[in-house]
């Protein structure tokens, strides 16, 4: 018979009770010994208490030792909340079916074990701050290092999430004593492919990453140590068998080293860190040098300078996806600069620079047709734009609308390269990425360069929101200047033949 899930949960907690439950009794002497009082008696008390955090010893209390008021039993909720209340803060990057499934069986239960308590209003307001914050989840909000991340937020620091996240499990294997997992996780990391290197997270993680291959270094050393040892044990143990208990131990060795060799042969398609084997001593002297060649490697990164390029980086992202384009610019600029001795991250910049471009490529598509739109609307109308300023006294607004869409009214002349601005206004489409070395020529100007061909097949760190650069002109093709200027000859002539007409009535 299968229990429900209730009932496995209310077990579960009864037997959390049991091994959490804290009774503290207090002696004349101040000395206090806490554990679980398993009976009580007018001459004493039996109790199972701590002598140390691992081990337990049972014995009776007289009352004549113990202090007056000196028993204090914790009541079972008071015992259980403990555990409930380690939820909060509650952890990174949790999912909403995670969120749901911590409600479910941690904190509803324990409301309906003990209804009306202080302890269980208590948990009440926990479940109303779990709801809210899966309610974030589920709009796309993600909570990482202790702060909570907008939908938007999140999409800009996607790449720096994602790494976040390898951090996490790398730090959560080589706290387990694996450190060949952890290894492979900042494999991932360190991958050029996968453009983590751009993360705020990656330096930290390489300081991380140094202390690990630290301890695995002794560990292997120490394993190293042990293999003659172990393997002279062994082998003395199989000259002591006799059958059937030999062939059953060859049996056994034997599958254990096809085993250790099986996941050998699969690891090491995919990465120089594999899982050690203690019998091995080959296999874990190779392990201990690429343990040596990589803290060498690591060794050599400057942090703090690593650290200066991936904030500027940061910043770009940001300002990329809030579409401040020179600010994203200048943030680039430092990079660039922070990067002249980091040979790595140099395709990266390039791929920012690349995503800059095709974003002031679009802005300044719209602006041409905004500016297109601006010209054929009548005068006087809402968005109207009065040509060079106003027209001039005594002319016909039709007429002065057709000679400035015909060309004969010229706008005022403009710096060429250099695009005009105004405090809290972006600026105009018009100049290019940054390159390095290029210093702005004026405050919240973008220096003017060439525009950088897009790499084939380029992935950002983080999602690029343009996909494609605007397609050139075609050849032949009729320019939407050519086309104004053809309209507004049309109308010039039909104005002129209308005035003409006129005189002639007279």
């Amino acid at each position: 018979m299968k229990l429900s899930r209730s009932l496995l949960v209310l077990a579960l907690a009864t037997s959390i009770t049991g091994t959490l439950r804290a009774d503290i009794v207090t002696l004349k002497d101040g000395k206090k010994l806490e554990g679980t009082i398993l009976e009580q008696k007018p001459e004493g008390v039996l109790m199972k208490y701590k002598v140390t955090a691992k081990i337990m010893d049972e014995k009776f209390i007289p009352m004549a030792e113990i202090a007056p008021g000196g028993i204090l039993k914790e009541k079972p909720e008071e015992v259980e909340i403990k555990e409930l209340r380690k939820l909060l803060p509650t952890a990174d990057l949790l999912t909403a079916e995670k969120y749901e499934q911590l409600i479910q069986d941690r904190l509803r239960p324990f409301i309906n074990r003990y209804p009306g308590t202080p302890q269980a209003d208590e948990i009440k307001k926990m479940v109303d701050e779990f709801q809210e914050e899966k309610e974030k989840v589920v709009a796309g909000g993600i909570k990482m290092q202790g702060r909570w991340l907008t939908p938007q937020d999140a999409k800009a620091e996607k790449y720096n999430i994602d790494a976040y996240t390898i951090v996490q499990a790398m730090n959560e294997k080589a706290t387990a004593g694996d450190y060949s997992g952890a290894l492979r996780e900042f494999e991932q990391l360190s991958s050029p492919k996968r453009l983590h290197i751009a993360s705020v997270h990656w330096p930290k993680a390489v300081e991380e990453a140094l202390a690990i291959l630290t301890s695995f270094d002794a560990k292997l050393s120490q394993m190293i140590k042990d293999q003659p040892v172990l393997q002279k044990q062994r082998d003395d143990n199989m000259k002591r068998l006799v059958e059937p208990d030999l062939s059953r131990s060859k049996a056994a060795i034997e599958r254990e080293v096809q085993e250790a060799n099986s996941r050998y042969d699969v690891e090491r398609k995919e990465s120089k860190w594999v899982t050690t084997y203690k019998y091995n001593l080959k296999r874990l002297q190779e392990l201990q040098k690429a343990v040596f060649e990589e803290k060498t490697r690591l060794q050599k990164i400057n942090v703090a300078q690593v650290s200066k390029i991936t904030d500027a980086i940061h910043q770009a992202t940001l300002h990329f996806y809030n579409d401040k384009i020179v600010e994203g610019e200048l943030a680039l600029l430092e990079a660039y600069k922070a990067a002249s001795a980091n040979q790595e991250y140099g395709p990266i910049l390039q791929i920012y620079r690349d995503g800059f471009a095709r974003k002031r490529a679009e802005f300044a598509a719209k602006q041409q047709a905004a500016n297109a739109s601006a010209l054929v609307t009548p005068a006087g109308a809402p968005g109207a734009v009065p040509v060079n300023g106003a027209a001039t006294p005594g002319m016909d607004p039709a007429v002065a609308r057709a000679l400035a869409m015909s060309g004969g009214a010229a706008a005022p002349a403009t710096t060429p390269g250099v695009v005009p601005t105004q405090p809290g206004v972006m600026p105009q489409p018009g100049a290019v990425p940054v390159q390095p070395g290029v210093v702005p020529v004026q405050p919240g100007v973008a220096p003017v360069a060439p525009v950088p061909a897009v790499q084939p097949g380029a992935v950002a760190p983080a999602p690029a929101p343009v996909d494609e650069a605007p397609p050139a002109e075609e050849e032949g093709a009729i320019s939407m200047d050519t086309i104004l200027m053809v309209a507004g000859g049309a109308v010039v002539l039909v104005l002129l033949l209308t005035l003409m007409m006129g005189k002639k009535k007279k």
